[in-house]
């Protein structure tokens, strides 16, 4: 099989938000305790890393939270698992101590001694300027393009895809989401996803 047919068949979906049994929810995690009390935090399908360290997702400055602390993984079915990073201070799912586990909607998730996070659904309209982890500047930071790019990579079209949708070039959207990081402060598919929600860029379902 030629390199180019084998890449087709085995590349996945772009990241997206991850949404609930109503398309109209998001899966999202709460702060209930620690630095992140009272704030939400969009998920997006595949993994999100969460612990004290520059390159994960979801970052504490607690103490007792280890650098890669543990995961969440979203599944394209909708199966959500929480998984522990070999962390000193350990995870914890309902006051257990967790390797790995299913979480449900309701779950509470213990990151070290002072962090606890509710896994939950939240409708899209209510997580519009809502507290977030990282709000990142705001909506208006965008061009009325960029914006319609930013909201199609939340739904998880692919560059190829978003081109088609809106009538341009992939290069054209590659340019749109380099000018979108830039202006965002931000470096990933899987942020943007989670901006696009926080900030209403993402449409409801009817």
């Amino acid at each position: 099989m030629a390199k180019s047919e084998r890449d087709a068949t085995t590349v996945a979906r772009e990241v997206r938000v991850a949404l609930g049994p109503d398309p109209n929810d998001v899966a999202c995690l709460e702060g209930l305790t620690g630095s992140v009390a009272g704030k939400l935090f969009a998920l997006t399908t595949g993994a999100t890393l969460i612990g004290r360290g520059s390159s994960v997702n979801l970052r504490l400055e607690d103490d007792g939270v280890s650098r890669q602390h543990a995961k969440i993984a979203v599944h394209d079915d909708g199966i959500v698992n929480l998984l522990d990073l070999r962390s000193t201070n350990g995870t914890f799912l309902n006051g257990h101590p967790v390797d790995i586990s299913v979480v449900r909607p309701g779950d509470r998730i213990q990151i070290g001694p002072e962090v606890c996070l509710r896994f939950a659904y939240r409708r899209r309209a209510d997580l519009v300027d809502a507290p977030s982890v990282a709000p990142g500047p705001p909506v208006s930071a965008l061009r009325p393009r960029e914006r319609d790019v930013a909201s199609l990579v939340a739904e998880g079209l692919t560059s190829n895809e978003i081109a088609e949708r809106l009538g341009i070039s992939p290069r054209t959207v590659t340019t749109h989401l380099r000018n979108i990081y830039e202006r965002l402060q931000i470096s990933s598919r899987a942020a943007l996803a989670r901006y696009a929600v926080q900030h209403g860029l993402l449409a409801t379902t009817d």
